[in-house]
Formats: structure tokens, sequence, C-alpha cells
């Protein structure tokens, strides 16, 4: 029997290994959604440890996460993904997020790979938000960004790609230095990025919201949701449950997770009884042509992509194969002959 080996994959061997490539990131987590959609997965519920019980602990106080996840199809991987986010880490020169990712053989559970989950789980992030601007604002023109964070760029990297007429990209974030930083470091090849201080300026005109925050506290209000609009909520509190019920349609990448996090903007409705469950739709469905998303002009349409385990193995076994053809990482032995078998 041959000794039993895993591929560990540093931060720098993902970013190698084309992590950060947005464009194979997009076509991968759609593959990933269609197969949600059709059955071809399996996901448990998160598991999450709270540093506190209220609504807004997470922001404050942070929490860990545990999101396994099987994917089928072409992917066919196991894995998990254990990811702490603690607000007070940037101030650290931490980032907020840190993430690790083991993927399993599905056949024999062997472990195949440990690896940064941080950049994955960006990247991913981004590829959901960049999938659903393209199946239902495909011509937007402006879109307001808030918060000038990690996920806002990989927000933009996602936008840039699947929405061929953006023009202008605003930005509100209320750290000043926060917000110039992200406009001289993310301006080069794009759309100019113009800073706001009034959020609710920002909104006026824009085809897409997208608010990536960590807001304790909802401000997006009822009136700011414009005909036609797209509210990409990437973040949990930002809109009142009174946005949500103004939508005309509502899709999430799975309403039974978006639900289960008392936080999260499709749980906060539902709880206010202002959401029906049975008209929300999985943007895995628009994507497959299942349902044919915006079917007016002037719809608004609310998206809250809550985030799945398995988008974070889909996007974890792309790179790990590559990092195989590429001969990247260090192998790891786990044992020479196991104990018991």
């Amino acid at each position: 029997m041959a000794p039993a080996e895993l591929l560990f994959l540093s931060q720098e061997d993902v970013v190698a290994a084309g992590g950060l490539d947005m464009d194979a990131c997009l076509a991968t987590i759609e593959e990933t959604l269609v197969l949600h959609h059709r059955g071809e997965t399996i996901l448990p519920q998160k598991s999450a440890l709270h540093w506190g019980d209220g609504l807004d602990t997470d922001e404050r106080d942070g929490r860990i996460m545990a999101m396994p996840a099987y994917v089928g199809g072409s992917i066919a991987m196991a894995g998990i993904k254990w990811i702490p986010s603690v607000p007070q880490n940037p101030a650290r020169g931490l980032p907020r997020g840190i993430g690790v990712i083991l993927l399993s053989d599905p056949d024999t559970g062997l472990p195949l790979c440990v690896m940064d989950g941080t950049v994955i789980s960006a990247m991913r992030t981004g590829a959901v938000s960049g999938l659903a601007a393209r199946e239902l604002a495909p011509d937007a023109r402006v879109i307001a960004v808030y918060g000038a964070g990690v996920q806002p760029r990989t927000q933009l990297l996602a936008l840039e790609r699947t929405l061929p007429a953006l023009e202008e990209i605003r930005l509100h974030d209320p750290n000043a230095e926060q917000t110039a930083r992200f406009v001289e470091r993310e301006s080069p090849g794009r759309p100019p990025i113009v800073p706001y201080d009034d959020p609710r300026e920002a909104a006026r005109g824009a085809g897409i919201l997208v608010p990536a925050t960590m807001a304790p506290a909802p401000y997006i209000t009822a009136d700011w949701f414009e005909p036609g609009m797209l509210i990409l909520s990437v973040s949990s509190h930002d809109p009142t449950v009174e946005t949500i019920a103004a939508a005309d349609l509502v899709v999430t990448d799975d309403l039974a997770h978006e639900t289960y996090h008392a936080s999260r903007p499709l749980a906060r409705a539902k709880a206010a009884g202002v959401l029906d469950p049975d008209a929300v739709v999985p943007l895995g469905a628009v994507l497959s042509g299942d349902h044919p998303g915006r079917t007016r002009p002037d719809e608004r349409i609310f998206v809250s992509p809550v985030g799945l385990g398995i988008e974070d193995v889909a996007w974890a076994t792309a790179v790990y194969r590559r990092a195989c053809e590429l001969g990247l990482g260090s192998r790891e032995r786990l044992w020479n002959e196991p104990i018991w078998s």
C-alpha cells in the first residue's frame, strides 16, 4: 500500500495556480450553481461559532464557520472550508476572513489537498454577483459599491467582466482614508471610480447597488430602490426589510441557507412576514434557463447571495487541479502505513 500524501498549497501557490483568474472562476461557479439547481450537489447547513447571540454580533465580534460540501458533474469533489471572520483583524494587518480548505476524494475519503481559502472565498463571492448581474442587469452602465474592503475588489473583478456597458463605478465607505486607497489601487484599467460621501446620492440613477460592508444596521431604504434597479446584497444588514418587500423579483443562491442565518436579508424579511419563500428564485434556475430572470425593464430585483460551500469546493478543486499540472505546492505525508485498516 502506498503512503497517504496530500498537497499543501499556500496562498502564493493558489495565486500561481490561477486563483485570481476571474474568467475561469465565473465559468466554474456557473457550472456549480446549475449542478446545485439540478440536485447534483450535497450541501449541509453551515456550522458556526458565534461569539454573541445578537443579530449584529458577527459584524462586531466575528465568527468562525465550517462549510462542508460535495459537488458532482465534472468537479466530482468533496471538501470543507473553515473560515474565521474577525472584524478587528485589518487593524492588526491581517485579513478579516482567513480561510482554509480541505479537499477529499469522495470515493476513498483520503485528503487530497489543504490550501489557503482566503483567495478562493473572496473570488467565488465576486463570481456569484457577476453571474447574477450578467443575467439580471446586463445593460447596467452605473454601479454603486458600498464598502472599500476586500469583497468589493472581487465584486469589481467579476462585474467588469459581465457588464459590457459599464461606464461609472460609484464608491461609498465611511472611512475616507480607506476609500482613497481603494480608488488609487483599483482605478487603473477600469471605468472611473467616483467616491461619494453620501450613500443615498451614490444610489441615485445607478443600475446596480452592491453593498459589501460590515454595517451593523440597515441603511438602504425602500425609496432607494428605483425601477429597473438590481440590488446585490453581498453583506447582511445593509437593506431594510421594506426594501426587500419592494422587490418585484427576489433571487438567492440557496434559500434554505440564506434564511438559516438570522442576520441575512431574506431571513430578516421572512421573520418580518414580508417574504413569500415560494416566490424566491434560485440563481441556478436563472443560469440554467429554467427561469427567465428579468421580464421587464422596470423590474426591481433583489439578489441575496449567501455564499455556499459548494462554491468554495468547486473553485478550490479547479485551482488544485491546475496546481497539480504545474507542480506547485508541497507534498505532506499523512502516514506511511495506516495503523488500522
